[in-house]
C-alpha cells in the first residue's frame, strides 16, 4: 500500500512538473536572419501583438496596388509619436528584417527594464509611441523574392517587359506597377532627375505625385499621425541624408540630429548640394512639416540586387538604438511644443477658476453672524459667472496633453467643489426665505388670534416646508454656518409650528366630531374623540411649559384660539345636548 502511495506521488510531480513546462512557452520572437517576406511580416506582427498586447498594437493602413494588405505597426504608451519605415524599394526589403527586429528587441527590453547605449526601453516607451509600417512595398518585395509567379497570368509580360525582359527580378526596385514608391511624394516632384517616363524596375517616379496606393496609404497616415520625427531606413551605401532644402534653425536643428545619428551609425552624412532631385518620403515629411527626418542607408553598396543576409548583423549593431533615439528626441520636441501650448493653456485653465475659488468668503469666510446668510448681488453674479468659466475650463483641459491634464483635473475639481458649497448655501437662503414666510403667515394668524381654516393651511403649509429645509440645511459647509442657519430659520420655523401644533389638531378634531354628530355616528365614538380632545388640550399646555422653559417666552398662549376652541366646543358639544 505504501509503495502504491509513494508511486502516485511520483506520478503526481511528474505530472505537474511537465504542466510546468508546457505552459512556460517561449515569448513570440522574430527572426531577422531570413529572406523576409512579406507573409512572414504578417505572421510576426501578429505573433508580437499577442506577446505584448499592452505595448503593440496593428492596423491596416491602406492595400497595395495588387490588394495586400499595409501595416502600420505602434510600440509604446507615450503621448510622443514618431515614425519608422522600411521597403519603400522593393530590392531593399533587409530594412523590413531591421524594423521588425527593432520592433521585437525593444518590446523584450521594455519588459525587462533594459535599455541600449544609455536609452532605457521602458522610460522612453512609456513618453513616447514608436509608430511603423515595416513593408512600405509588399507587392515589390514579393516579386523581387519570387519572381512573377505570385501575380496574375496576364499581368507577367508586363511585369517582364519593366524588367527590360529579363526574367530576373532581383535588381527590382518599383511597386509592381513600376512606379519608384520613394519618388512619389510631393516634394520637388516636377523637377526630379533620371526618370525613365514609363513604368520601369526603377526610377519612374509616376505620371503624377502621389499616385500609387502604397504612397497615398503613408501620406494620409502620416498627415493623422503627425510624428515628431520620422526615419525612412533604405540600402544601401552606409550614408545618411538629412538635408532638403532646411534654412535657418530649423537647418541648424536638424543637422544636431544628424551628427548624432551619424556618431551612433558610424555612416557618413549625405551633401546632396544645391538642387537635391526631391520626391523622397523624407523630403516630402521635411517640407510639409517642417520636422526633422532621415533616409538612412544601412548596408554597404552591393549594387542592383537585394543586401545579403550576412549585412544584417552589422546593420542591426548600427542602428539598435536609432529607434529609441528618435522616440527620446521626439518625446522633447513634443513636450517643447505642446509643453508650452499646454502651460498656456493650463493658464488660462487657472484664470478661468479663480471665479470659482472667489466665492469662498460669500458662503465660509466672512460669515460670522445670521445677519450674513443672504445672497448680495455680487456674489449671485460671480456664482453664475463661475458657472460659464467651469465649462469654458473644462473644455479646454480636454485639449492638453496627459501629462497636464491630473493638474488641471484636480484644480477643476476644486472648483467645483467650491460651486458646490456656494450652491448649498445659496439653497439654504432660500429655503430659508421659504420658511420665513411660512412661518410668518402663521405668526400673524397667531398674534390676530385667528384660529380658522386658513390658519390650520399656514400651519400644514410650515410643516410640509420644515423637514426639506433641514435637510438642505443639513448640507451646508461648516458646522458653525449651520448652527446659524438653524438659529436663524429652522428654530423659529419650529416653535412657530409646536406652539400650534395641538390648536391645529384640536381644531380638526372638533370638525369631525361635528361630522359624527350630523351622520348619527354612535356616542362611544364620539365621545372617544372628546376624550382625545381633552387630551391634546392637556399636552398643549405641557408642550408650552416645556417649550418656554428651552426658550423663555417664545411659546405664547393663544387666547385668541383657545376662545375660538370653546365657542366651537360649545357649539358642537354643549348645544347640541
Amino acid at each position: 500500500m505504501k509503495k502504491q502511495i509513494h508511486m502516485i506521488l511520483l506520478a503526481i510531480v511528474f505530472f505537474g512538473c511537465f504542466t510546468g513546462f508546457k505552459k512556460a512557452e517561449a515569448a513570440y520572437s522574430v527572426n531577422p536572419n531570413q529572406i523576409y517576406t512579406y507573409e512572414q511580416m504578417v505572421k510576426d506582427i501578429k505573433g508580437l501583438a499577442a506577446q505584448y498586447p499592452d505595448m503593440i498594437h496593428y492596423k491596416v493602413i491602406g492595400k497595395s496596388e495588387y490588394g495586400r494588405d499595409l501595416y502600420a505597426v505602434s510600440l509604446g504608451k507615450g503621448p510622443a509619436s514618431v515614425f519608422m519605415n522600411g521597403s519603400h524599394h522593393a530590392r531593399e526589403w533587409i530594412t523590413t528584417n531591421l524594423n521588425m527586429f527593432m520592433l521585437d528587441q525593444y518590446a523584450k527590453l521594455y519588459k525587462s527594464g533594459g535599455s541600449i547605449n544609455g536609452l532605457p526601453a521602458k522610460t522612453i516607451l512609456n513618453e513616447s509611441t514608436i509608430w511603423f509600417v515595416p513593408m512600405v512595398n509588399p507587392d515589390g518585395v514579393t516579386l523581387q523574392q519570387y519572381g512573377p509567379k505570385k501575380f496574375p497570368a496576364g499581368d507577367r509580360s508586363a511585369l517582364l517587359a519593366m524588367n527590360k525582359g529579363s526574367s530576373d527580378f532581383h535588381r527590382w526596385k518599383a511597386n509592381a506597377k513600376g512606379v519608384d514608391l520613394n519618388r512619389q511624394y510631393d516634394a520637388y516632384w516636377s523637377t526630379i532627375k533620371e526618370n525613365p517616363g514609363k513604368p520601369s524596375y526603377e526610377n519612374f517616379k509616376g505620371y503624377s505625385p502621389v499616385s500609387a496606393s502604397e504612397t497615398k496609404a503613408i501620406v494620409d497616415f502620416v498627415n493623422n499621425l503627425v510624428p515628431e520625427m520620422a526615419v525612412s531606413y533604405h540600402t544601401a551605401g552606409q550614408i545618411i541624408f538629412w538635408n532638403f532644402h532646411q534654412t535657418g534653425a530649423i537647418y541648424t536643428r536638424d543637422q544636431t540630429y544628424a551628427n548624432q545619428l551619424s556618431r551612433m551609425t558610424g555612416y557618413e552624412l549625405f551633401n546632396p548640394g544645391p538642387n537635391p532631385s526631391g520626391g523622397g518620403f523624407t523630403d516630402w515629411f521635411l517640407l510639409h512639416y517642417k520636422k526633422p527626418a532621415f533616409t538612412i542607408e544601412i548596408t554597404p553598396y552591393t549594387g542592383e540586387t537585394s543586401a545579403p543576409l550576412s549585412y544584417f548583423k552589422q546593420a542591426w549593431e548600427d542602428n539598435k538604438d536609432v529607434g529609441l533615439y528618435i522616440a527620446k528626441e521626439g518625446y522633447r520636441l513634443y513636450k517643447g511644443r505642446e509643453g508650452n501650448s499646454a502651460e498656456k493653456t493650463s493658464e488660462a485653465i487657472q484664470n478661468l477658476l479663480k471665479s470659482s475659488l472667489a466665492l469662498r468668503p460669500y458662503y465660509s469666510d466672512n460669515v460670522k453672524t445670521a445677519a450674513n446668510l443672504y445672497i448680495s448681488k455680487t456674489f449671485g453674479n460671480l456664482y453664475s459667472q463661475s458657472g460659464e468659466d467651469l465649462k469654458k475650463a473644462e473644455k479646454l483641459a480636454g485639449t492638453i496633453p496627459d501629462a497636464y491634464q491630473k493638474t488641471a483635473n484636480d484644480q477643476i475639481q476644486q472648483a467645483k467643489d467650491n460651486r458646490l458649497k456656494a450652491a448649498r448655501f445659496i439653497d439654504a437662503v432660500r429655503t430659508g426665505d421659504v420658511l420665513r414666510g411660512a412661518a410668518g403667515r402663521l405668526n400673524e394668524s397667531i398674534k390676530a388670534g385667528l384660529l380658522n381654516d386658513q390658519t390650520v393651511s399656514q400651519y400644514k403649509a410650515l410643516s410640509q416646508f420644515l423637514s426639506p429645509s433641514e435637510e438642505v440645511v443639513s448640507k451646508v459647509s461648516g458646522e458653525k454656518i449651520r448652527a446659524l442657519f438653524r438659529e436663524k430659520d429652522i428654530l423659529p420655523a419650529k416653535i412657530t409650528r409646536e406652539s400650534t401644533i395641538f390648536e391645529s389638531s384640536r381644531y380638526l378634531l372638533l370638525l369631525e366630531i361635528k361630522k359624527m354628530k350630523e351622520n348619527n355616528a354612535s356616542e362611544t365614538l364620539i365621545q372617544e374623540k372628546i376624550d382625545m380632545y381633552d387630551r391634546l388640550k392637556i399636552r398643549s399646555a405641557e408642550i408650552k411649559a416645556e417649550g418656554n422653559k428651552l426658550h423663555p417666552g417664545k411659546y405664547p398662549e393663544l387666547p385668541g384660539f383657545e376662545k375660538t376652541l370653546q365657542n366651537m366646543y360649545d357649539e358642537i358639544l354643549v348645544k347640541s345636548f
